[in-house]
């Protein structure tokens, strides 16, 4: 066991360093990255610190923000990361039970595919 989630909502850079100043443990599996991946957040410590298996992205499709930076995504597939953003996998379900090991992720634009999201074969 010991799988923890880390849902850091609208924090930025100094939110996350005051974070870090008063919890030395902020290790989780699951991170909800910090304001959508922008800029202002997901700083090379915070990153470090949580150290996350999963880190996702909760954005929409074409934000009018262009949310997530692209600098913050290669910050967490750097620090080893799978990369998730919902605009692509809609909403996840992560099993956290005590249980060693965390399985993978439900994506429900995966679960409820159809057929017409298939490209089309042909010759």
């Amino acid at each position: 066991g010991g799988e923890a989630a880390l849902l850091a909502g609208d924090l930025e850079a100094r939110g996350e360093r005051r974070l870090l100043a008063r919890h030395r443990r902020l290790r989780a599996e699951v991170l909800v990255v910090p304001h959508h991946g922008s800029r202002s957040s997901s700083t090379p410590a915070f990153v470090a610190a949580v150290r996350p298996r999963y880190a996702v992205f909760p954005v929409g499709y074409r934000n009018r923000y262009r949310f997530p930076a692209s600098e913050v995504v290669a910050r967490y597939r750097a620090a080893g990361a799978r990369v998730l953003e919902t605009q692509a996998t809609g909403a996840l379900r992560f099993v956290l039970d005590g249980r060693p090991g965390l399985g993978p992720p439900w994506a429900y634009r995966e679960a409820a595919r159809r057929l017409w999201h298939d490209a089309p074969r042909g010759p």
